[in-house]
């Protein structure tokens, strides 16, 4: 049988499920991160440009989680 490259209903509901179960248990650790960025000063703060943001703790934390998961995700 050939292959389309889809997964089946089932797989795709189960990495959906992983992912989820993965973003719920890192999700506390980008919030820290998020929140010690803000706490430290300027020139201590872990990213090269300190440039002020826009964003939540929060918006700050979903946003680095959504980058970063998907990359753990792949095969």
């Amino acid at each position: 049988m050939q292959t389309t490259g889809r997964l089946p209903h089932n797989d795709r509901k189960a990495d959906r499920r992983a992912y989820q179960l993965l973003y719920l248990g890192c999700f506390p650790m980008f919030l820290l991160a998020a929140l010690a960025a803000r706490v430290l000063p300027a020139r201590r703060r872990p990213s090269p440009v300190a440039r002020p943001t826009s964003r939540s703790i929060l918006g700050e934390a979903r946003a680095a989680a959504d980058a970063s998961l998907p990359f753990a995700m792949m095969n």
